[in-house]
């Protein structure tokens, strides 16, 4: 930290070589020690000291001097640095004079000419010790503003933690009640009425249960996952794999289930091997959230395309659909936690709004990137890059 500066005017050269040699027994090497012939040089001095961060603690001033009087130079001084105390020296007492320096200027002592050595060392001792005192009074109060502000902030966010607490147990609570209400209501149908239901109609009620137990354990997968990644615990195993044989296992998987609703699901691909600096398993997770989204949300009858490029840096993973699209409000929300988006599953799929969030912190977790392509009524590309070697 740069030392604080005491500056001396007066217009007589052996006044300015006294008050310095006074001073630099009071204040050692503590503080530099300036020196001016009139109140236009005192200014240029304090200017060119603020300029190059230092404070100004003690200006003392003549007041009788040519040109600029003392009490105009402390006021525009107490302009320029409100902290600085000011001592006036004058052989001439004038009251106006004084009392405009003690109104404007923050004046500390007034010292008639010829001063006492004793009183002006007395003077400038409790001046420097009150500009201490009141500099470190601002900064206890700066620190503890501080500290409020930071217990403000702390307050706001864990009131905001809270609150998306209760809406992840609301919404975990809604989301899980639909399957669990399914599936006991199948299962006590069938507990109830077995010896009066035909095959057809226990086989029925079974794959009910096989598909609401389906969707709930994919929302306690989601939330588990929510939970891990927010807590820094999930665990990855990043090395170069071919992502081949991992897409087209989950295009494999959705194309049994797009067949219900008549879509069409393609891997197009023109290389053999597709080799990435991944994690399998969460590659899997990613796609596997992706193309589920393309059938749940596409209409009956369109086409689903599922593309990979391999380029020199990255692989490049598309998942067209020809769905309602989005609009630009829906795509500013997309990657965000517990997002409804405007477009309804078009068969009553459950949706957890928890998908898109968790794609997008697994693939930032494995240095990659995604994003979406979309107008409304055109469909949407999910867009995902792995990279090929470990970027980090």
């Amino acid at each position: 930290m740069n030392k604080p500066v005491i500056v001396c005017v007066d217009d007589e050269l052996t006044i300015l070589d006294s008050l310095k040699i006074e001073l630099q027994k009071i204040v050692s090497d503590d503080y530099l020690i300036e020196q001016a012939e009139n109140g236009e040089e005192a200014l240029e001095v304090c200017e060119e000291m603020l300029e190059n961060e230092h404070e100004i603690a003690l200006v003392i001033s003549d007041c009788i001097m040519p040109g600029m009087k003392g009490d105009e130079l402390l006021k525009r001084i107490h302009a320029l640095s409100p902290r600085t105390l000011n001592i006036l020296l004058t052989g001439q007492a004038n009251l106006e004079e004084v009392g405009n320096a003690i109104k404007y200027a923050k004046l500390f002592r007034y010292i008639a000419k010829p001063w006492q050595y004793d009183e002006l060392r007395l003077a400038i001792t409790e001046a420097l010790h009150s500009y201490i005192k009141e500099k470190k009074l601002e900064e206890f109060y700066e620190k503890i503003s501080e500290n409020s502000r930071e217990l403000q902030e702390q307050n706001e966010a864990l009131i905001k933690l809270n609150q998306q607490k209760n809406d992840f147990l609301s919404i975990a609570a809604h989301d899980l009640k639909n399957p669990l209400f399914v599936i006991q209501g199948a299962a006590d149908f069938i507990a109830g009425d077995y010896e009066k239901l035909s095959q057809e109609k226990v086989v029925e009620f079974a794959q009910m249960i096989s598909i609401s137990s389906h969707q709930t354990l994919t929302i306690l997968k989601n939330i588990l996952n929510v939970n891990a990644i927010e807590s820094g615990k999930m665990t990855i195993s990043l090395r170069k794999v071919d992502i081949l044989p991992t897409v087209r296992i989950v295009v494999e998987v959705y194309i049994e289930r797009a067949k219900a609703k008549n879509i069409t699901l393609q891997l197009q691909g023109e290389e053999k091997q597709y080799y990435a600096f991944v994690d399998n398993n969460l590659v899997h997770q990613i796609l596997d959230n992706l193309i589920s989204n393309a059938v749940k949300y596409s209409p009956h009858g369109k086409n689903i395309y599922v593309r990979l490029l391999q380029q020199e840096s990255i692989v490049r993973c598309e998942v067209q659909d020809e769905g309602p699209g989005l609009s630009e409000a829906d795509q500013q929300k997309l990657f965000c936690k517990f997002t409804r988006l405007t477009p309804e599953p078009t068969a009553q799929e459950n949706s957890t709004g928890l998908g898109l969030f968790i794609v997008k912190k697994l693939v930032e977790t494995m240095n990659g990137k995604v994003w979406c392509q979309s107008q409304l009524g055109q469909g949407t590309t999910f867009i995902v890059e792995f990279p090929v070697v470990n970027s980090k």
